[in-house]
């Protein structure tokens, strides 16, 4: 009987182990989109000018989320963000930027709509580039 215990115990915490490990963790449900794209260029497409960020300019882009971030220069903008892969195209709707301070703060990305639309023209492992009506974003590689 004691034997039987000494076997069963070990296997019984080694099952629960594996199971509560992949359980409690949370794999990226948009492909190739998901991580933190350093933004290199920023095109007004309607004004006709281009902007290099001078200060390190992400998005970051996790499952449903969306966060605008620039450091030292302005601090994060959160968003909702939905992916649709066939279509190559990503809706983000930023519902905390209702107000005045809030759309300034999208007006500093370049964003005049809440929701809007990106087209995604290309996207690898090394690039993502998107563009809306008004909007063209350049990123490299992701950071993870």
């Amino acid at each position: 009987m004691k034997r039987k215990i000494s076997y069963i115990l070990p296997l019984l915490c080694s099952v629960l182990t594996v199971i509560a490990v992949t359980s409690c963790r949370k794999a990226p449900i948009n492909g190739k989109l998901d991580g933190q794209w350093q933004v290199m260029t920023i095109e007004h497409l309607t004004e006709g000018r281009t902007e290099t960020p001078h200060v390190a300019t992400y998005i970051d882009l996790n499952l449903h989320v969306v966060n605008l971030r620039r450091n030292s220069a302005g601090g994060t903008v959160a968003g909702n963000m939905n992916y649709d892969k066939t279509a190559s195209t990503v809706s983000m709707d930023f519902p905390y930027n209702q107000d005045s301070d809030g759309f300034l703060a999208l007006r500093m990305w370049g964003i005049y709509t809440n929701p809007v639309v990106f087209e995604i023209i290309k996207l690898d492992g090394k690039q993502l580039v998107m563009r809306s009506p008004c909007l063209l974003y350049t990123s490299p590689s992701p950071r993870d």
